[in-house]
């Protein structure tokens, strides 16, 4: 195959438009399917290699072709290990029995919460109910918090919805007495009582129009029909409540639409020191948008460009955060701050630009070194006590781009948005400088997920022959990943291979959500050393769609990218894969259309 074909359908972000039709009219029988299915799993990738050279930008190299390699097997599927229906539930740790021995002890009379947890977060917009939760390697203790004097339930779903959830449901009676009970629902409606009761109440109480519930239970219950496990994957977390106290066991008044939700939750998320890991010289400087004016698309890529904070030594960034104006909640979608390396041009600062189009100046190709990333649902993002992301020394980028995608399904005209990023950077140098590496497939409209299929796997890989010439001897540390697909997203893994073995799964999310990308740390910090081969496998499903969906930048269309931090820095920065477009005309009975 002429690798400058190839280089030239890579470094265009679409096929051309007769290629689309074609694609887009095929009839996509079951046959068919299956065997694009098997092209993806078999047929030839083509890689990019990028390596981050910090003094100058290489340009885009020419790409490299392989088959995909023989001894990755298929995803491991996880199983949940069940009780029979006449069993009983395995005791509890003991950290959870000795919770459960002072149930009697209700907690401090404020609002507070009557212990420090891991983690909390406010479920609904309104701040009316805030949970607070902790976790071991067996169970997990909850505290909610909830402006009601009556009934609150907190629950696990499937997808967001009532239908398959494992719910908790409790108040605090006229007498002062604490009513609780595990339940579950099949669907919309009165949840009935589970008859294998799995959460535990701790203490409860009602004070100053609010209700205090502290509840406990085993991450894996083992009761399949009724319960849903607690794993590391993205939880639907259902809530509601009522003011109103049930005059018995079944006697809850309906929540109404205004009092009951979702929120996607990463539940077994590692705590991180975020006091101590912020030092008191830290100065903060924002990219922020100036005054974007949404145009009346769905989706707008908007590109900024910024000079570098005022600084002329060496400092390290340790800490980022979102700043969301006012009135753009929900059309923020996610930003990522590029570091650039090039010679800075002052007649960039003039306007922005949109970051797709062909009206993004020359000057700003050489400019694709993410360096901060926040999407929907992240938080605030702290850096490891000895790692720092290095900015003001020889080498260090001399400008940057912020990147924002705004999705505006009503393509309103209305809305003018100044949110970005902050950072935080201090003079006191860490240990590790830290680096930045995006995996997974190339993006573009060789991309393909035929219409009606409950899953479709799309798998990019990042081959030994880049992790070889870009990792240094003595291997990296990775310490956080952010994990990117739109819409038909449904699972993530990211799977290391050494030696032609599986030595770890990096990163992996069964339940994947779109609309909640939070930049994850790792529980353990892990190492890929040079010729390790990275393969990043993204499950989709386009049930709900009629024609083929392509890859692309809207949200409509798909992506497959997994963004790594590491330390210490090195080359290592792009390294992804796309299955040959000629592998997959090939089925569709395309070649004839490529002369």
């Amino acid at each position: 195959m002429d690798a400058s074909l190839v280089n030239f359908d890579i470094t265009n972000s679409s096929a051309p438009n007769h290629w689309t039709k074609i694609m887009k009219n095929v009839e996509w029988t079951s046959s068919l399917t299956s065997a694009l299915q098997h092209k993806q799993l078999n047929g030839n990738h083509i890689h990019i290699c990028q390596k981050g050279d910090f003094t100058n930008y290489p340009g885009i190299p020419m790409p490299s072709i392989s088959t995909y390699p023989s001894y990755v097997g298929p995803v491991t599927e996880r199983v949940q290990d069940c009780l029979s229906n006449s069993s009983t539930p395995e005791t509890m740790s003991t950290t959870t029995a000795s919770a459960l021995e002072s149930a009697s002890q209700k907690p401090k009379p404020t609002m507070t919460p009557s212990e420090s947890y891991m983690h909390s977060a406010v479920l609904d917009e309104d701040g009316k109910y805030t949970l607070y939760w902790s976790y071991n390697e067996t169970s997990i203790v909850f505290e909610a918090h909830v402006q009601t004097t009556g009934w609150l339930g907190l629950g696990i779903s499937p997808n967001g919805g009532m239908a398959g959830a494992d719910i908790a449901i409790g108040w605090v009676g006229h007498d002062g007495q604490t009513f609780f009970k595990d339940r579950y629902a099949t669907a919309i409606g009165k949840p009935p009582i589970d008859p294998h009761q799995d959460w535990f109440l701790l203490s409860g109480k009602r004070e100053g129009g609010f209700t205090f519930l502290k509840f406990t239970r085993l991450l894996d219950t083992k009761d399949c029909e009724h319960d849903l496990p607690i794993t590391s994957d993205t939880i639907r977390v259902i809530w509601a409540y009522n003011n109103a106290i049930p005059e018995s066991e079944d006697g809850m008044a309906y929540h109404g639409p205004a009092t009951r939700g979702s929120k996607s939750i990463n539940l077994l998320e590692p705590a991180q020191n975020k006091g101590a890991l912020l030092p008191a010289s830290a100065v903060r400087y924002d990219f922020l948008n100036r005054n974007v004016s949404l145009p009346a698309e769905k989706t707008t890529y908007w590109c900024e460009v910024f000079r570098k904070p005022p600084i002329t030594t060496k400092q390290h960034l340790v800490k980022y955060a979102p700043v969301i104006q006012k009135g753009s909640k929900g059309v923020v979608h996610h930003m990522i701050l590029f570091a650039c390396y090039t010679p800075f041009d002052e007649s960039l600062l003039e306007r922005g630009y949109n970051c797709y189009d062909s009206s993004k100046p020359d000057t700003m190709i050489g400019c694709g070194n993410p360096m901060a990333l926040w999407a929907v649902g992240g938080e605030d993002f702290y850096f490891p006590p000895d790692v720092g992301f290095s900015l003001g020394a020889v080498g260090d980028p001399t400008y940057f781009i912020l990147e924002t995608r705004y999705d505006n399904p009503q393509q309103r005209t209305d809305i003018i948005d100044n949110s970005g990023i902050m950072l935080w950077y201090t003079p006191e140098i860490r240990k590790y400088d830290a680096g930045l590496a995006e995996v997974g497939t190339l993006v573009g409209d060789f991309m393909m997920i035929p219409p009606r299929q409950k899953s479709f796997q799309i798998s990019g890989i990042c081959n030994s022959n880049c992790t070889q010439a870009a990792i240094p001897p003595e291997g990296i540390k990775t310490f956080a990943y952010i994990l990117h697909t739109h819409l038909a997203g449904r699972k993530i893994h990211v799977r290391q291979y050494r030696d032609e073995q599986l030595v770890d799964v990096l990163a992996h999310d069964d339940n994947y959500d779109f609309n909640y990308q939070q930049l994850r740390w790792l529980k353990k910090e892990k190492t890929i050393m040079p010729g390790d081969s990275l393969i990043v496998d993204c499950f989709y499903s386009s049930t709900d769609r009629a024609s083929l969906t392509l890859g692309g930048i809207a949200t409509t269309e798909e992506m497959c990218v997994v963004y790594i931090y590491y330390y210490p820095r090195s080359e290592f920065a792009t390294c992804r894969s796309l299955v040959s477009p000629w592998d997959q005309f090939s089925i569709l009975g395309m070649n004839e259309s490529l002369a």
